[in-house]
């Protein structure tokens, strides 16, 4: 990674938080971890090495990546930074660098300036990810996440829940969405309907209209459940710092990483899993109103089907909350 950066210049490019006398020796240590930790993760290392590779490009859009690139790695490094940089360990304990001409900087100061470059940093990342993803054919070491799922891409979910369009939350959303497929979905569709839909989707651009008609039945439910799931195991929020209760940036926040109220984030659980288990309901609906030996046979002729006298009376869903059954 540090053939990406060789300057403490190209650090300071990104940031006027560094004061002259830092050096790259210095931050080193930050930025290897902000590789390892932010940047490897989301674009893999395939294609950090084609980029090494690159510094010399005349290319445009290879110019861009690596300026792209070297933003977020920057940004979440000095975000490491921040808290050990000054900070010195001895017999003594714990001490900090200070001298009469300079002194630390309040806390609050420095909680602020690490949201901002938190900030600052998933923003740009967003932006590198955007770039490759949109410019396939050039960064063809790039492989993008596509997870298999019925939701493609962070735009998809966007549609349902509103991500900001933010690719970099969508690929934590991830793991979740494909839980919830496998534990809500494969049971609604019965097996053998959920692995021709996702056979279809592999490598294809040519859904039937049945299948898309499903499809886009699905893809809310599979969002809004994820959601109501991630609230718990992941932080998701378009601040990037959790579910908080207000936009400020105040000390108190941010120096406890105070999310917000268990009220109201068991409020927004409980919204998300209640549109969830309605469209849950309706993709039900929708396939014993519709299926046929030659519409969704595979549902057809599972023991899900109800008829279309009686729709959802065998397949019935029920999601208590803690447990969730078909009946």
């Amino acid at each position: 990674m540090m053939k990406l950066i060789q300057t403490i210049d190209q650090v300071k490019a990104y940031s006027s938080i560094l004061n002259a006398s830092v050096a790259l020796d210095l931050i080193k240590p930050y930025l290897t971890d902000s590789d390892v930790l932010f940047i490897r993760p989301a674009i893999g290392k395939e294609f950090l090495a084609d980029l090494a590779t690159k510094l010399d490009s005349t290319d445009d859009l290879w110019k861009q990546a690596l300026d792209l690139t070297r933003k977020p790695l920057v940004l979440y490094g000095l975000y490491l930074a921040i808290d050990e940089i000054g900070v010195s360990l001895s017999g003594q304990g714990v001490q900090i660098s200070s001298s009469p001409t300079n002194t630390p900087a309040p806390q609050y100061k420095v909680m602020n300036s690490k949201q901002n470059l938190m900030s600052r940093a998933n923003a740009a990342l967003d932006d590198l990810l955007e770039l490759l993803e949109t410019n396939k054919t050039t960064f063809t070491s790039f492989k993008p996440a596509d997870p298999g799922l019925f939701i493609h891409n962070a735009v998809e979910f966007s549609k349902a829940i509103d991500i900001r369009g933010s690719r970099r939350v969508f690929l934590a959303l991830v793991p979740v969405i494909r839980s919830i497929e496998t534990k809500y979905i494969r049971p609604i569709l019965s097996d053998g309907l959920f692995d021709k839909l996702k056979a279809a989707l592999v490598g294809s651009d040519d859904l039937s209209a049945d299948y898309k008609s499903l499809i886009e039945l699905i893809k809310p439910a599979l969002a809004h459940i994820s959601m109501a799931r991630s609230l718990d195991e992941i932080s998701i929020d378009v601040l990037d710092w959790g579910v908080f209760s207000n936009a400020e940036s105040t000390f108190t926040n941010i120096m406890s990483k105070q999310t917000a109220n268990r009220e109201r984030i068991l409020s927004m659980q409980q919204a998300n899993q209640t549109d969830g288990d309605s469209e849950l309901l309706a993709i039900q609906l929708f396939l014993d109103r519709n299926a046929s030996e030659e519409k969704y046979p595979d549902y057809f002729k599972s023991a899900l089907y109800s008829g279309k006298d009686s729709p959802g009376s065998i397949n019935q869903y029920s999601n208590s909350g803690k447990s969730l059954f078909f009946a």
